[in-house]
């Protein structure tokens, strides 16, 4: 994506965010004046004129007015960034457009804050159509050092307003104890943050689909980078595939893999909860709890050896 494109793909978001003008550096607005003088000039126009389907060229002011000396209209910049930028032809092979994900604050609290806010009306989720409309956004400590992440909210979840709820989050919390923690310990989420619609839904769920797990992505690393976690834990393959990618990989197979990262922390691959709710086979148990030991160490947390006992026989 071009420069031009990132700033249009900007603005775009601090507009529909109600943003109206704002303010310029001063090392900024000789480029963007000279982006809308070219525009004025027609310089991008006469390239295309030989091509009926390429949209024509957006009048605008002068430079001069379209960039004042303290702030700048945000409609201007985007009709002149327009006229520099012919319209994109889709193409089944084409690779979609990248999302961002931007919440603006002058704090901390308040970025965090307005995050929660800007989620419940961004349209890339919101056009979708394909998911419900109660957000469900993640608790515990925003600057916990192990970050849970599973695949999106079920019925419990919506109905309470939080993340693993239910007999689920029953045994995520069991995990929890028997590692020497609390959900006030860590922070714990979803990579979707609405639940998945499905016809004449009652307490029924299905895990999200590609496209909306893609476009859930951005929301998930403004979520890492602001805890910046020591370790991630990713919950359930869904989890897995939409955070390492590699495609339609079994669970086994991303467990399999060494040095997993994603935006800088480590990730550990483990089944979801309610993965234990199905199983009594003691060989998965044991895997399961060696994968937390695993998320201690790299969480540089204490373990006894009675959670290294965990599971041993018992002599």
């Amino acid at each position: 994506m071009g420069l031009r494109s990132l700033v249009k793909s900007y603005l775009t978001g601090r507009l529909a965010r109600g943003t109206e003008r704002l303010a310029l550096q001063e090392d900024v607005r000789p480029i963007l004046r000279e982006w809308m003088r070219a525009a004025r000039r027609g310089d991008i126009a006469s390239k295309r004129a030989g091509n009926p389907e390429l949209r024509p060229v957006a009048q605008v002011t002068d430079a001069a007015e379209v960039v004042p000396r303290e702030t700048n209209e945000v409609k201007s910049f985007l009709s002149a960034l327009a006229a520099e930028e012919p319209e994109a032809v889709p193409s089944e092979s084409a690779e979609k457009e990248p999302v961002f994900f931007r919440p603006a604050g002058r704090t901390r609290e308040e970025i965090w804050d307005q995050a929660q806010k800007l989620l419940t009306r961004w349209e890339p989720l919101r056009e979708l159509s394909t998911l419900r409309d109660k957000m469900v956004w993640g608790e515990g400590a925003p600057d916990g050092d192990i970050f849970f992440v599973g695949d999106a909210p079920n019925y419990y979840d919506e109905q309470e307003g939080r993340p693993f709820c239910g007999e689920a989050g029953a045994k995520l919390d069991e995990m929890l104890r028997a590692m020497g923690l609390t959900r006030k310990d860590v922070y714990i989420t979803h990579l979707v943050k609405y639940r998945p619609k499905m016809p004449r839904q009652t307490t029924n769920n299905r895990a999200p689909d590609a496209e909306e797990v893609r476009l859930s992505l951005p929301v998930l690393e403004f979520e890492v980078r602001y805890v910046r976690p020591k370790v991630i834990v990713a919950l359930g393959v869904v989890a897995a595939r939409g955070i390492i990618g590699q495609g339609e990989l079994p669970l086994s197979a991303y467990q399999q893999m060494k040095d997993l990262s994603y935006c800088g922390a480590p990730v550990i691959v483990t089944h979801h909860p309610s993965y234990l709710l199905r199983t009594s086979i003691l060989a998965e148990r044991r895997k399961l709890w060696k994968e937390m030991l695993r998320v201690m160490e790299l969480a540089h947390l204490p373990i006894s050896a009675r959670q290294r006992g965990y599971f041993l026989p018992k002599g």
